[in-house]
């Protein structure tokens, strides 16, 4: 007797209803300012166990259908262009280790691997770069522990050792969506081969790392982002300061061993420079007295692993538009011309005529170090990504559309340093 196929439709269904009452309880206590009561913590539990069931079963579908349909993301290609031909969207749902590509009408589902999607958003990150795994699949009310050192006794034999108590305290990461909305021409959606591989695997992931990158490292707080803050943001009103190109000194001392100070391990720091600094800082010699021997070294400073990006960089755009006798702050406009760009307004040419209108691009060097054990990150639910033939008909485009849940906290502020680099003179 052949046993009954499993259906994916109801199994995915299944879980994200459970992942959204399990992130109902866990808005209720927040807002309620309160743990969960029993009954809940039996329903979260109850809820929690059946969603590793039906992982496990989605996982045993995927596996399969891979099985006896070789040709799996061939299938799911032609589900999306076909669904965007007729006008229906087409919705890809990533569940821990698989993904599946459903017809939102008709409920057809093709499962895939999911690995290949994942993988992408996690190479580069910070957290690869330094050993830390980024989880996924999280639910409801994921807390962080922290705890304090304690030390272990000295006694002589058959002395009885008293009871030592670890002081535990916790961090509740509260997840917010983060997306991205690709168009792509229905042309390009019909002739171009592999069109569909390169938007999932490399745009979207690329396009969620960068976002993930300024949440992280800049020393502001990203547009819409309540909750979603990495360690640096305030440390601006405060940072340490550096010379214009830092010394080996004020980097070991002044950020490196300052960090260590306070008792972080520091088995996981790493530098955060951009990528203009990482360069300066290639050709300068540790001590320019001795011998020569650069500061940054095989992507080594200061003993320590280097991640380079530019989202640490703060860069403030202005414009001016020179007046009959001065220059006056501008709004640009449509159809404005600038003239040229230049660093400060000090730099501003002496001989502009009137009209012409510059850039000013203020920019200001930050360098980050912190212990990234201290701010972990993790993906919530699943990610959801809908194929919508409607929003962009008017210009023959299909939107990829992505969302997803991410949380962040930064456990321990000690563990991380801002140094600010001197402004750059004009000459």
């Amino acid at each position: 007797m052949k046993k009954d196929k499993i259906n994916v439709r109801e199994l995915v269904n299944k879980y994200q209803a459970n992942c959204d009452r399990i992130s109902e309880i866990a808005d209720t206590c927040e807002k309620e300012q309160r743990e969960r009561n029993d009954a809940e913590d039996k329903e979260f539990e109850a809820l929690m166990r059946e969603n590793q069931l039906l992982q496990m079963k989605m996982q045993a579908a995927t596996a399969e259908h891979l099985r006896e349909n070789p040709n799996a993301r061939e299938d799911a290609v032609k589900i999306i262009r076909e669904n965007a031909a007729k006008g229906q969207k087409t919705e890809i749902i990533f569940v821990r280790d698989i993904m599946t590509v459903s017809d939102v009408k008709s409920g057809a589902v093709v499962p895939l691997n999911i690995q290949d999607i994942l993988k992408p958003l996690q190479e580069g990150f910070i957290l690869d770069k330094v050993g830390l795994p980024m989880p996924t699949g999280l639910a409801g009310d994921f807390v962080w522990p922290m705890y304090e050192m304690v030390e272990a006794q000295i006694a002589g034999e058959g002395v009885a050792l008293s009871d030592t108590k670890i002081p535990f305290s916790k961090m509740t990461a509260n997840p917010e969506r983060v997306g991205i909305a690709i168009p792509v021409s229905n042309q390009s959606l019909n002739q171009s081969e592999g069109v569909l591989e390169t938007i999932v695997r490399e745009v979207m992931p690329l396009s969620i790392r960068l976002l993930l990158n300024k949440i992280l490292f800049s020393t502001e707080r990203v547009n819409g982002a309540t909750n979603l803050v990495g360690p640096f943001v305030g440390a601006a009103d405060n940072p340490v300061a550096l010379s214009e190109v830092p010394t080996f000194r004020e980097l070991n001392s002044g950020m490196k061993a300052a960090i260590l100070e306070t008792g972080i391990d520091g088995d996981h720091l790493c530098w955060i420079l951009t990528k203009s600094m990482a360069a300066i800082l290639e050709g300068t010699p540790v001590n320019k007295d001795g011998v020569y021997v650069p500061m940054l070294q095989n992507g080594i400073l200061c003993g320590l692993p280097v991640y380079t990006t530019n989202a640490i960089r703060k860069a403030v755009v202005t414009y001016k538009k020179k007046g009959a006798s001065a220059w006056a702050d501008h709004t640009l406009a449509d159809g404005d011309t600038v003239k040229g760009a230049v660093t400060s307004a000090s730099a501003l040419p002496t001989n502009a005529a009137a009209g012409d209108i510059y850039k000013i691009v203020d920019v200001t060097e930050y360098i980050g170090l912190g212990d990234w054990r201290y701010q972990p990150m993790g993906l919530f639910g699943s990610i959801r990504f809908i194929v919508d033939p409607y929003s962009q008909a008017r210009k023959d485009c299909v939107d990829f559309v992505l969302n997803a849940d991410y949380g962040t906290k930064t456990l321990r502020p000690e563990a991380f340093k801002l140094g600010k680099a001197g402004a750059k003179s004009n000459s």
